[in-house]
């Protein structure tokens, strides 16, 4: 084999390496019940009185925390282990979020985020959520 070849073969391992493993975000804390808004966060962006919000889910480390953690996501390797990924791929789907405001926002206002999801699908994967099905964010950084 060439030694452009193995280049190449390095670039793309390595490239699938960083998407596989979150480009070295931090390793969510296993506990057994996954608090929701661990990993949503609100961006706000524009200017005072006319600012927009922006929720961001983490669904990398939220699906990790729901599995169990980084060795338990890797022993998922058999044809067997894909209906167990299966129904956390479900509880994943099934999440929902919504504000109850995304726009004409101003420094110090507070802006409420709540989830909604298949207790169902939680419940068959063996997933705990937290209570808090809502969180309040204060807006701040517009200009």
């Amino acid at each position: 084999m060439n030694k452009i070849t193995c280049i190449k073969k390095a670039i793309v391992i390595g490239i699938t390496s960083c998407i596989l493993i979150g480009c070295g975000k931090s390793e969510p804390a296993i506990d057994g019940v996954v608090d929701i808004f661990d990993y949503v966060s609100v961006d706000f962006d524009g200017a005072n009185g006319q600012g927009k919000a922006n929720v961001v889910i983490d669904y990398d480390n939220l699906e990790l925390e729901m599995v169990g953690g980084r060795d338990k996501l890797e022993a998922l390797d058999d044809v067997e282990d894909l209906g167990t990924l299966n129904k956390y791929i479900n509880v994943c789907a099934s999440l929902s979020f919504s504000s109850d405001k995304y726009t004409e926002l101003s420094n110090g206002d507070i802006v409420t985020v709540s989830v909604v999801y298949d207790k169902e699908a939680a419940n068959v994967a063996g997933v705990v959520f937290g209570d808090e099905l809502s969180h309040e964010y204060t807006v701040s950084g517009l200009k």
